[in-house]
């Protein structure tokens, strides 16, 4: 049998050339000195290997299959570096041989090229070797892309559909130029979405049957948009089922845009949409008629939804909201009780913007403290801070107290026996001067920085006369809604809200597709994924509250490892803080104000925030040291087995904490975490979620995960630690030290008192500080007149208008 004739190139340093004749048989009167070297004893095995092969095998036609497993080729071609494959001719042993990729004009093969003529190639197992073969020897040649498509075809064969797009891709994007490409991929999407919609899988079907349809709009026109009508029809069944209309909307309406009178199931959509639209309007007018505008208005933005362009539709809601205009505020907490101070609840400060008037409110930081403001007229410190002078206005309308009930509402908080008594202001009240009907004197036992910071507490009827100023008042109360209605001294402006309802959901995905549908108009507090994400819609505003919330657990437990300060710091040791608030809280995106705090009070934005006059920056931080914990609470179960064996008595063991969190979902969140970051270092929990704050004496919990407004530390210090409050101690430096706070006579008192707070709770643990994190609020941009970074949601709720469209 002859061999075919390879020659060898010399690389360009060389001139000479020389044939290596009988490239397969492996005798060694083929060989050549290459280079100057004798090639090597291995290849010599190989030849001889390669020469055998030929005398063993019949020349027989093989498929591409046989060809691959014949060159050591397993598995996907596209997990080799590619290349080509040459046949020779069954005279020379019809033996196939790998070789780098063809450097062929267009990579096609010539039809008839001249006998004599050679092919240059490189052999895959000498890769720095060019050779020569005249066509003459070559039987056939198979280029890397028939592989592949080959490969393809039987993977669509075999409806492995991934693994036939992979190698689809590859052909597209590598050799857009090979033929039946083009073909082959309208085969895999015809047979793909048939599948598919076999399996029931509409949405894929629909998008198979769109690519081909793009990419292939002269195949089978009629046949594939027929198709596609039929799965588009099922899909919008389904959503209509789901009560997914918008989804279901905007699905027909692309479907118009690109099939323009093309698909018959796009009329019939459009119709059932319009007769949706108008049983939606029909619904809101009855309800409008019956009085119920707040079903009236959910029924309107639902028809407008389903169907914008009906007619009359804007018109009609435009109608319904001047006619009555309401506001719809999702909440996640509900509130028992208005309370416009309160320290560590947040529904109840809510509330009490709305529908409470305290003496003084905070309005916003200070250069020097908190702003306030007198909500019955004017208020005037002294300079030597020993004296308030309180000036009413309209003393004569209803709801504006006198001077004198105003001065009895003082003495009361200042008497120890009175249900109404206020320590703290009773620490710095010492007389009331009334000097007419419209003006009093409020005298101070000392100079006190900030004394209106005392009196946020709201005035008590004069038999039924109540001194609200406020313009919403409670109207009902039915399942998870509370209705609000105006009660101003006039009539309300055009598209001022006369009704605010508050919503109560326990889903928090579910009031921001209710919010995003337009069936509410706010919500008032969003775990910050979700303001972030809902800032990305051009009808939907997000905005920030002008101050941080302080989180911090508090040990309430009454076992002896509670009162142990060991086995708090333990407690905080082991917690992750930076990893919960920057992953489970914040999701990798922190503002500046969202930090870890080392204290009870907030670290504001940066060391010149004025929030930030309490923060005491030389406090280091509590590390993340989960070995050092556990060996504090190996070291604490040691000191309690010492003592009760002193005692006589059974060693205590290691509680089992009950956490409880506020019913919001930063706060679950945090406390699973908190959980599992103790259960690492040998100390089991379990989590309680309460709706309101536990009083002092609630024993279904041990620790308290606490989120707290502390925006005027100077006072709020002892609300937080004093008698009464929800982080009361018992602490003799701690208690000293709010003595010596409560003595501050200047702002440089002030600050040297919390500071040195600070840095006793940080020693101390009283309770165990987290991190301060800003809240966001969310509203439509429809509501016009909302406050830029207000303390509350409802500051300034008298400008809230709702804009038509």
């Amino acid at each position: 049998m002859n061999m075919p004739n390879l020659t060898l190139m010399e690389s360009p340093s060389h001139s000479l050339s020389k044939p290596l004749q009988g490239f397969f048989n492996g005798t060694r009167s083929t060989l050549r000195r290459i280079h100057g070297i004798l090639i090597e004893r291995s290849w010599l095995l190989i030849s001889g290997m390669l020469a055998l092969m030929a005398l063993s095998n019949p020349c027989v036609a093989q498929s591409l299959d046989q060809v691959l497993e014949e060159i050591g080729v397993t598995g996907s071609v596209l997990d080799a570096p590619p290349f080509d494959v040459i046949v020779v001719t069954a005279e020379h042993g019809g033996k196939s041989v790998q070789v780098n990729l063809l450097d062929l004009p267009d990579r096609k093969v010539p039809s008839s090229p001249k006998p004599a003529e050679k092919l240059r190639c490189v052999l895959n197992l000498f890769p720095g070797r060019l050779y020569e073969i005249q066509w003459k020897d070559i039987s056939k040649i198979i280029l890397w892309e028939e592989l592949v498509l080959d490969r393809a075809k039987k993977l669509l064969a075999n409806k492995d559909y991934a693994e036939a797009f992979e190698h689809l891709v590859y052909l597209r994007d590598n050799y857009p130029q090979s033929s039946n490409v083009q073909t082959l991929h309208q085969e895999f999407l015809f047979s793909s979405a048939r599948d598919m919609a076999s399996s029931g899988d509409l949405p894929h079907t629909l998008a198979a049957l769109e690519e081909l349809q793009r990419r292939f709009p002269n195949f089978r026109t009629e046949d594939v948009q027929t198709a596609i009508s039929s799965v588009a029809a099922k899909l919008i069944d389904d959503l209509f089922a789901r009560n997914e209309l918008g989804v279901a909307r905007s699905m027909i309406l692309r479907l118009d845009k690109e099939y323009p009178g093309k698909l018959p199931m796009v009329a019939k959509a459009k119709s059932r949409f319009q007769e949706l639209a108008e049983t939606y309007r029909k619904s809101a007018t009855e309800f409008r008629q019956a009085g119920d505008y707040g079903r009236a208005r959910q029924a309107a933005v639902r028809m407008l939804e389903i169907e914008p362009e009906l007619e009359g539709g804007k018109e009609f809601l435009n109608e319904l909201i001047k006619e009555f205009p309401l506001v719809r505020v999702g909440v996640f907490q509900r509130a028992s009780k208005p309370d416009t101070a309160a320290l560590a609840d947040w529904p109840a400060f809510r509330l009490g913007q709305l529908t409470s008037t305290p003496v003084f409110s905070f309005r916003n930081t200070g250069p020097e403290g908190g702003i306030y403001q007198f909500s019955y007229g004017n208020a005037v410190h002294s300079d030597d801070r020993m004296q308030l002078d309180l000036t009413l206005q309209n003393v004569d309308s209803s709801t504006v107290p006198d001077s004198l009930f105003l001065s009895q509402a003082l003495l009361q908080r200042a008497n120890i026996g009175h249900p109404l008594y206020v320590p703290g202001w009773a620490s710095i009240f010492e007389s009331v001067s009334v000097l007419g009907p419209e003006r009093l004197r409020i005298r101070l036992r000392q100079p006190h920085v900030l004394p209106q910071a005392m009196m946020q507490w709201q005035l008590p009827k004069q038999g039924e006369q109540s001194f609200v100023r406020t313009i919403y008042q409670l109207k009902s109360e039915e399942d998870n809604r509370k209705r609000f209605e105006w009660i101003g001294e006039s009539d309300a402006a055009d598209f001022q809200p006369r009704e605010i309802q508050e919503v109560y959901y326990e889903d928090p995905n579910q009031a921001i597709n209710d919010l995003l549908k337009g069936e509410l108009e706010f919500i008032d507090r969003l775990f910050p994924a979700d303001a972030r994400r809902l800032g990305g819609y051009r009808y939907i505003k997000t905005e920030p509250y002008a101050l941080p919330m302080v989180h911090m657990l508090v040990p309430r437990g009454k076992g002896p490892f509670f009162e142990d300060r060991e086995f708090r710091r333990a407690l905080l040791y082991a917690i992750n803080r930076s990893a919960i608030l920057s992953d489970e809280i914040l999701g990798g995106k922190p503002s500046p104000v969202d930090r870890l705090i080392s204290g009870p009070f907030p670290a504001g934005a940066s060391e010149t925030d004025a929030l930030a006059y309490a923060y005491n920056l030389s406090v280091e931080e509590p590390p993340y040291d989960p070995r050092t914990a556990t060996v504090l609470v190996m070291l604490s179960q040691a000191n309690q087995t010492s003592r009760a064996a002193k005692r006589k008595e059974p060693a205590p063991k290691l509680p089992v904490i009950r956490l409880g969190v506020p019913n919001f979902e930063a706060a679950r969140v945090a406390g699973q975490a908190i959980l599992q970051a103790w259960k690492i270092i040998g100390v089991d929990g379990k989590l309680v979620v309460y709706d309101e704050l536990p009083r002092l004496e609630d024993d279904s919990i041990d620790i308290l995960y606490m989120s707290a407004a502390l925006w005027e530390p100077v006072t709020d210090a002892e609300r937080l630690f004093g008698v009464g409050g929800p982080a009361e101690t018992n602490n003799q430096y701690i208690v000293q030290a709010l003595g010596k706070l409560n003595a501050a006579r200047n702002w440089r008192e002030v600050r040297e008192g919390c500071q040195d707070l600070h840095a006793l709770v940080a020693a101390h643990l009283p309770v165990l500080p987290l991190w301060q994190v800003s809240e966001t609020f969310a509203y439509r941009t429809e509501i016009q007149g909302v406050a830029k970074r207000p303390i509350g949601l409802y500051q300034d709720v008298q400008k809230w208008r709702i804009q038509v469209r």
